[in-house]
């Protein structure tokens, strides 16, 4: 049955190929139709035409066929070419349909006006009430015809009663910037890093580790995450776990730090990233320094001796909180971050909070780009930044200008001190175009810059 299915449709194909080409090969190994053979050399040298003149010379010209393509017309645009005076004949109608079938004579200049009122867009008036809004949660709260659950209704009563601060007023409602819940989560953060405390000189009590090989693992984990085209997040994460862990146990080898760093930063991805880089990936990049497994032994060890827990903020942050409240300008705010990548690497500095940190880099950026060649002749360096620190800062930050000057004073001089600095990838990394070029701005070695620096 199924042969001489096969053979019937055999037979359909022959019969159908040979009425459209009747030049066609038939195959009759396969019993199909195969195309009609032609000589590909012959269709290209047909294209090369000698000219006498030019073949007196040894010049061969070559001639392109010119194809000629009509352009398929739709009906929009047959309907927009028609002419005023189009003639119209009614043609036969088939016996499929009763509908009768209008040959227009198509043209090139037409009014707008004449298109028939079929292709016209109906007007919606009174059908369908168009929309005006966002499609998100506060604009039901606002919209007094909702019937509110009892725990929107409780969530409205916090929103009217926490009191939003006039910088978050605007984004009261919006659901990715929750304006309304902005100040307890920072105080939250606050919280946290209250309880994550890197304490000073940490590394004093350790045998093998010094604050030199830190430095140069926090180098490293900066070139790795420019390779991995990482976030920024998953670095500043990473360095607070390396820290952690070494305050933690004090007995870690020198030939295992980068094992530990590589561990940190993956740690960090799984944290932050979307997309994890291999582990493998770790292992080429540290030339075969420590092995697939090792890292896998490790993750385990550094996650069980940082208690299970990666809530820890970081400095980038408070950064952005606190430009958005003083309404900093976008080359403050980058200049503000290449401070605080420099003092990832500076050991001086690890123990200090990354909410300070963020205040103090931010503090420091908004007074070399106002007043670079201290045009106010200021009599100290306490003068000069209570110019700049204003109450809505403090208010938001919880930092007095005084808790500050020291912070301020040790990024002014590593920022000075960054070209001559024997890590240079945080330095490298901002020559970039991607991030503005800063390091190759005069202002970080402005006289306000050396002003600030000259007591540290």
């Amino acid at each position: 049955m199924a042969t001489g299915i096969r053979r019937d449709m055999h037979l359909r194909q022959d019969k159908v190929y040979s009425e459209n080409n009747p030049k066609a090969v038939k195959d009759t190994k396969s019993s199909g139709i195969i195309a009609p053979r032609r000589p590909v050399l012959n269709d290209i040298s047909s294209n090369l035409q000698i000219n006498q003149n030019a073949n007196q010379k040894g010049k061969i010209t070559i001639t392109k066929p010119t194809i000629q393509i009509t352009k398929p017309t739709t009906r929009l645009a047959s309907n927009l070419n028609r002419t005023t005076t189009s003639v119209t004949t009614k043609v036969k109608p088939s016996l499929n349909t009763s509908k009768t079938i209008l040959k227009v004579n198509s043209g090139l200049h037409e009014n707008v006006s004449n298109i028939p009122k079929a292709i016209v867009r109906p007007k919606t008036v009174g059908l369908v009430k168009t929309y005006r809004g966002t499609l998100t949660r506060s604009s039901s709260l606002r919209n007094k015809s909702v019937v509110l659950t009892e725990s929107q209704k409780k969530e409205q009563e916090w929103i009217a009663a926490c009191k939003v601060d006039a910088v978050d007023k605007s984004d009261e409602y919006d659901p990715f910037l929750v304006g309304a819940y902005s100040k307890p989560i920072f105080a939250y953060m606050m919280t946290l890093e209250n309880q994550y405390v890197i304490k000073q000189d940490y590394l004093a009590n350790h045998k093998y580790i010094t604050a030199s090989n830190r430095s140069v693992v926090v180098d490293w984990l900066v070139e790795v995450q420019q390779e991995f085209q990482i976030m920024q997040e998953s670095l500043y994460t990473a360095v607070g776990i390396l820290d952690r862990y070494l305050q933690e146990n004090q007995n870690v080898a020198r030939n295992k730090l980068q094992l530990i760093g590589a561990t940190s930063l993956l740690l960090g991805c799984k944290y932050e990233e979307i997309y994890v880089p291999e582990i493998t990936d770790f292992v080429y990049l540290s030339d075969n320094a420590f092995t697939k497994d090792e890292v896998k032994s490790s993750l385990v060890d550094v996650f069980r001796t940082i208690n299970y827990s990666l809530s820890r903020p970081f400095s980038l942050t408070f950064l952005r909180r606190f430009s958005k409240v003083s309404g900093a300008r976008s080359s403050q705010h980058s200049l503000a971050k290449y401070f605080l990548e420099l003092a990832l690497i500076d050991y001086n500095l690890a123990h200090v909070k990354p909410s300070e940190i963020a205040a103090a880099g931010l503090l420091l950026a908004i007074v070399i780009t106002n007043d670079p060649e201290l045009d106010d002749n200021p009599e100290d360096i306490n003068s000069l930044l209570s110019l700049y620190w204003t109450d809505v800062m403090q208010k938001h930050s919880t930092y007095k200008m005084d808790e500050l000057i020291s912070t301020v004073q040790s990024l002014a001089h590593l920022a000075l001190n960054a070209p001559e600095w024997k890590y240079k990838a945080v330095y490298k990394k901002y020559q970039s175009a991607k991030m503005g070029r800063i390091t190759t701005s005069s202002l970080l070695s402005s006289p306000a810059m050396k002003f600030i620096a000259q007591t540290c």
